[in-house]
């Protein structure tokens, strides 16, 4: 009866926690039930299993009919992954803040206690919301995804689903995977509000006898808009693709492709704003350290060869992602 326990956990996982445990025993019953009296006509208990099964269909279809059809924003298959994910990130999200704000108290010494706190206050606030944003608009993108078709169409579609299609015993249902995602997921995210509310925090740190003199950004801040608004939107299109490994258990082959586009158009604009865009600090190793060719050369080369970098990085990434999908449900 393995396979049984194996359809109903696969069934169940689709439902809200507060209601799993109750239709894991009503299903169980309704299909042991069935298997009983296929048994009783003669049938071995291992066919009869087999049979039930495959009339009961796809556990993902089967959980919608268990589901409360409602317009959900996110539906009660990703509302508790979205609930973690939003509190981690948020809190990521404030500790960043935070160490940003007291980092630049050290450079507002005149600065009033009440006015700190409440610029600090402000600036986690608006750093949560933007936080709770973007995770929203990306758990709402994967729902809605599904609803028009972008993953049902090979993972939800009944005539393509067998019992063979049920994962093994032992199987880890690919948890190593999902865990990459969602850490590809936090960082992506994190990175994402701080590139677009502290700016100023990515440079180099300068120091005099310990204390911290003066931060040196290593993007251009006078032209913000030429180039911001696009690499947010790579950033925010690998949170997206890493979203659909973290929120999706099973991947088809569609979400594979689905992922390598993004991906794909995800490296297009970085590709195209460090081409065109003038998007570091030119100076900075002469704001450094004024008197270093050494540094000055360096710098040069970081700026020339970073797309090259990026360039192999990517077409790695894609590769093996293209290779996956080439063997999918090939092993």
């Amino acid at each position: 009866m393995e396979k049984v326990t194996i359809y109903v956990s696969e069934v169940i996982r689709y439902l809200p926690h507060k209601s799993q445990q109750e239709i894991k025993k009503e299903l169980t019953a309704n299909i042991m039930d069935m298997v009983d009296e296929l048994t009783a006509g003669g049938m071995s208990e291992k066919d009869a299993v087999n049979s039930v099964l495959t009339k009961m269909g796809n556990p993902r279809l089967l959980a919608d009919q268990y589901l409360d059809k409602k317009a959900y924003l996110i539906g009660p298959r990703y509302y508790p992954t979205y609930v973690i994910i939003a509190k981690i990130v948020s809190a990521a999200v404030a500790f960043g803040i935070t160490v940003a704000f007291f980092v630049q108290l050290l450079f507002s010494a005149d600065a009033s206690v009440f006015q700190s706190i409440i610029q600090w206050l402000g600036s986690v606030f608006m750093g949560v919301i933007q936080a709770i944003a973007w995770v929203t608009l990306i758990f709402a993108g994967v729902e809605r995804s599904e609803e028009v078709g972008v993953f049902k169409k090979v993972e939800f579609a009944k005539d393509d689903w067998n019992i063979n299609d049920l994962p093994k015993a032992h199987q880890d249902s690919k948890k190593s995977d999902r865990i990459e995602g969602l850490v590809g997921f936090l960082f992506a995210i994190i990175f994402l509000i701080l590139l677009n509310t502290r700016l100023e925090l990515f440079g180099v740190y300068m120091f005099d006898q310990g204390t911290l003199t003066k931060i040196i950004p290593i993007f251009n801040m006078q032209n913000t808009a030429s180039w911001l608004p696009l690499v947010s939107m790579a950033v925010a299109l690998n949170a997206f693709s890493d979203g659909v490994t973290m929120a999706l258990r099973n991947q088809t082959r569609l979400t594979h492709v689905f992922r390598v586009a993004l991906n794909l158009m995800s490296f297009i604009l970085i590709a195209y704003v460090l081409i065109n865009g003038n998007v570091f600090n030119t100076e900075l190793a002469a704001q450094v350290a004024p008197n270093s060719v050494e540094l000055k050369n360096l710098w040069i080369w970081v700026q020339r060869n970073i797309v090259v970098v990026i360039v192999i990085a990517n077409i790695i990434g894609i590769a093996i992602q293209t290779f996956q999908i080439a063997r999918f449900n090939r092993t």
